[in-house]
């Protein structure tokens, strides 16, 4: 999909991909997602602009919950521009009993995202 395209897609299919290409493990098309005025705001704090979001989700990927992780999403409302998840996650190194992520998209692309979560290290 060309830059243009992106800009065109709705929340529930910016939402779509970005959870797919996510739990697959790919950190190219999940980044295709943000742009450079995103924020992501978890447990340790905002990260601003593609390159934190970008290791941000390198180190997720490679230390927390890698492609052969199971997810179970919970509910998934969207409103507008906002989309919202609840969801739980099983991987090797950690196991989540409840997730949640809010989006806030706009013209194709997450511009601001909160993550909260129960994560137990194994």
């Amino acid at each position: 999909m060309s830059e243009k395209d992106l800009s065109k897609r709705s929340t529930e299919e910016v939402l779509e991909h970005h959870l797919y290409y996510l739990q697959n493990g790919y950190l190219d098309e999940t980044m295709d997602d943000y742009c450079e005025e995103s924020v992501l705001v978890n447990m340790t704090g905002p990260k601003k602009g593609l390159s934190e979001i970008h290791e941000f989700f390198k180190d997720s990927i490679a230390t927390c919950l890698p492609p052969e992780s199971t997810y179970e999403t919970i509910h998934k409302y969207i409103c507008g521009e906002i989309a919202y998840t609840v969801w739980s996650a099983e991987s090797p190194f950690y196991s989540i009993p409840y997730g949640t992520d809010t989006f806030i998209i706009r013209n194709g692309k997450i511009v601001q995202q909160t993550f909260a979560g129960m994560m137990n290290k194994k």
